[in-house]
């Protein structure tokens, strides 16, 4: 199947979960309850909108533990209606975190046991805390079982499924290819590195797809600095188009124009611009005209 109809199904999936949660409060008669349930759904239907305004799903991000707090917070106020939610713990254990939250989530886990377990008799309450351990750690087990699927998506060379959006490692490898071009044919290519505020990036990366060609992407090489590899006919066609691209952004920026023709590494360009005072950098900067 399609990724960008995974991420539809993904969020029509939140929306439901967050509706959800937001009947649950609507019939909730503790005010503590509803108040959780109330954060519970607009989490949710947060995350359902903005999911893709993210550069990257921060698999690696201790996001996890809003729905692990909320759920434990929720469990201690209300063990005697939620009671039965206590199973979403192996759920929560599967989600893609790192290693150091697994320990917390255990942590949130018992004390939600602890909690319900004050209602129940010993007997019972000994037979819910062996279950949830055994379904907590078949939860683990799978956890454990796609941490290498996880790995290689936070490792994934474009950034987000239907965007023309690479990361700094296709951009090594496209340079390379393009000056072998460069080399056998006859046409300008310049790499344009752009430099602008962290909350411009993602705007930024939209606009930019807008506006360049259908072939050409755009590489994210950190949280405030993009690039393209700008292809033209010739030089004077190469400057147009850079121009161009460049005088009607609606954010300000910063920007470092490279010849493929020259040899420039990626990373002194990319602190340099970081460094950079001027607007537009072009390297090779032009010849003066001598009008002698």
């Amino acid at each position: 199947m399609d990724s960008k109809y995974k991420a539809r199904l993904f969020r029509t999936a939140l929306v439901g979960g967050a509706l959800l949660l937001a009947w649950q409060a609507s019939l909730a008669s503790d005010t503590p309850a509803v108040i959780l349930l109330g954060l519970g759904a607009l989490w949710l239907l947060a995350t359902s909108l903005f999911q893709e305004q993210s550069l990257r799903w921060p698999a690696l991000l201790p996001w996890q533990l809003v729905p692990g707090s909320l759920l434990a917070a929720l469990l201690w106020v209300d063990p005697g209606r939620h009671g039965a939610w206590l199973w979403l713990w192996a759920i929560l254990v599967m989600l893609p975190q790192p290693a150091w939250l697994l320990p917390v989530q255990g942590g949130l886990a018992g004390l939600s046991w602890w909690r319900i377990q004050q209602d129940l008799i010993p007997e019972q309450g000994v037979l819910v805390g062996l279950l949830l351990g055994a379904v907590v750690l078949l939860g683990l087990g799978r956890a454990l079982y796609l941490r290498p699927l996880w790995q290689g998506v936070s490792r994934r060379q474009r950034l987000l499924p239907g965007t023309r959006l690479w990361t700094r490692e296709q951009l090594v490898h496209d340079l390379y290819r393009e000056r072998l071009r460069c080399e056998r044919k006859d046409y300008h290519a310049e790499l344009l590195l752009l430099r602008t505020k962290a909350r411009h990036c993602w705007p930024l990366v939209r606009w930019l797809v807008a506006h360049l060609e259908p072939d050409e992407n755009v590489y994210r090489l950190d949280r405030c600095t993009l690039a393209t590899l700008l292809i033209s006919r010739n030089a004077d066609n190469g400057n147009q188009r850079r121009n161009l691209l460049l005088k009607t952004p609606p954010w300000p920026l910063k920007a470092r124009a490279i010849d493929l023709g020259s040899r420039h590494a990626l990373s002194l360009e990319q602190r340099a611009l970081a460094r950079q005072a001027e607007d537009l950098v072009i390297l090779p900067r032009p010849r003066a005209v001598d009008h002698a």
